[in-house]
């Protein structure tokens, strides 16, 4: 896999979606997803994406993805 497009003016460099630096990336978001398998090797987890969060917000994020039906811990 090659270079990435940049990401779209006003958007996180890294998963091209406008959110906060203290929330998690969008585990979800192609542009992440295809970026973190360039650079790792293997496909991101939401635990990839809430990395360089704090402790509170990894649990906070971790207590509503689990709402969803998103097991964080599993991945």
């Amino acid at each position: 896999m090659g270079d990435f497009l940049p990401s779209e003016p006003g958007t996180c460099e890294i998963c091209s979606v406008e959110h906060k630096p203290e929330l998690p990336h969008d585990a979800q978001s192609l542009f992440y997803q295809y970026k973190f398998y360039n650079e790792h090797g293997r496909w991101p987890t939401w635990k990839d994406a809430m990395a360089h969060c704090s402790k509170e917000m990894k649990k906070h994020w971790v207590s509503e993805l689990r709402k969803k039906g998103v097991e964080v811990n599993r991945e």
